[in-house]
């Protein structure tokens, strides 16, 4: 065989085999533990792994995590409408919403003449999905996880208002404002009155239970009432749709910055009054977590858009001021992998929301 025909079959050997080879992935389990390497076979119930040191594994497709089990059937599904809604079924049974979202997308890019029968799935798997950021909301404030609680309901609002559980998230929302708002220089909310105090604040109270003196209150009244605007305006742009949310949420981000400036005039003199400096101590952990919480709500509704610069640049603002926030490393990271999968965009097939 002459040197050309050589190269030319062993190239076709190469990509014969390419073809039939699949790229190294991470496999993570419910259990915590993480493997990296190649499927070997994968039989719907178990699947065979090449570990990248030579070992061969075989774990329980139910012992692996959501988010790896659905990379290894996304790798098996095919391109076409009805192989793309089974996908983003499946993807509702494991809350991997997102995922779901990019799948229905898909299968009415396949096959357009499939739509009546994709929105009807979609109306289900709207309805499902709200039962249970609902409910896995209520399960974390039973738990004290207020923080979390708070990002799902917000998500819930903000990405399917039209069901009815988004208006039982709206009420709990409404409720963890006035709470937050009553309880701003209280570090332990159970201990607060049960409704605001006269200039609508319950009583502030240090870490020691005592409350805060009337000279500190009145000191930090300016911080207080930025902050009470930040929580209502985060809360009323929840409640609006596109850049109507938007515009209230950078009103909240302007009050954090008039907390930020307002904190700073009194740091000197935290210098010599320990009660100042635990005030100032708790407005920077409470304001972070706030701002915190308005950005991702902000970076939400550009996903929604699939607005993937401004959501990233959002996230990049809030880092350079607190660089260590791990809910905005996550939010980075979110943002960056909505961007390389075309995540993001409402939960609309074929017009406007209902």
């Amino acid at each position: 065989m002459r040197p050309a025909l050589l190269i030319l079959a062993a190239l076709c050997a190469l990509g014969a085999s390419a073809a039939h080879a699949r790229a190294q992935d991470t496999f993570e389990t419910v259990a915590g533990n993480t493997y990296q390497g190649s499927v070997v076979s994968n039989d719907g119930v178990s699947v065979e792994i090449q570990t990248t040191d030579g070992m061969t594994m075989k774990l329980p497709l139910e012992a692996l995590t959501p988010e790896t089990q659905y990379r290894l059937r996304r790798a098996d599904t095919t391109d076409d409408a009805q192989s793309q809604l089974d996908l983003a079924e499946w993807c509702v049974t494991k809350t991997l919403y997102e995922e779901a979202r990019i799948h229905f997308r898909k299968a009415l890019a396949a096959d357009p003449l499939m739509a009546d029968k994709i929105k009807e799935r979609v109306v289900v798997a709207r309805a499902t999905a709200a039962k249970e950021l609902l409910a896995r909301a209520k399960s974390l404030q039973a738990s004290n996880q207020d923080q979390e609680a708070r990002r799902i309901l917000s998500l819930l609002v903000q990405e399917l208002p039209l069901e009815e559980p988004a208006k039982e998230a709206a009420r709990m929302l409404d409720e963890d404002t006035a709470k937050r708002k009553a309880t701003v220089m209280d570090r332990s909310p159970a201990k607060a009155s049960s409704g605001p105090a006269e200039g609508g604040a319950g009583e502030a109270r240090r870490s020691d239970g005592e409350p805060f003196s009337d000279a500190t209150r009145s000191l930090f009244e300016p911080i207080i009432k930025s902050y009470q605007k930040l929580l209502d305006a985060n809360r009323v742009g929840l409640g609006k749709e596109g850049s109507g949310g938007i515009d209230e949420f950078e009103k909240a981000l302007k009050e954090s910055e008039k907390i930020r400036k307002e904190a700073e005039k009194l740091r000197p003199k935290g210098a010599n009054d320990a009660e100042v400096t635990e005030a100032l101590a708790l407005v920077d952990t409470k304001l972070e977590e706030a701002s915190v919480d308005t950005r991702l709500n902000i970076v939400n509704a550009y996903l929604l858009r699939t607005s993937y610069n401004q959501a990233a640049d959002v996230v990049n603002k809030g880092l350079a001021e607190y660089p260590k926030n791990e809910r905005l490393l996550q939010a980075r990271n979110h943002v960056s992998a909505a961007a390389n999968n075309g995540g993001g965009g409402d939960w609309v097939i074929g017009g406007r929301r209902g």
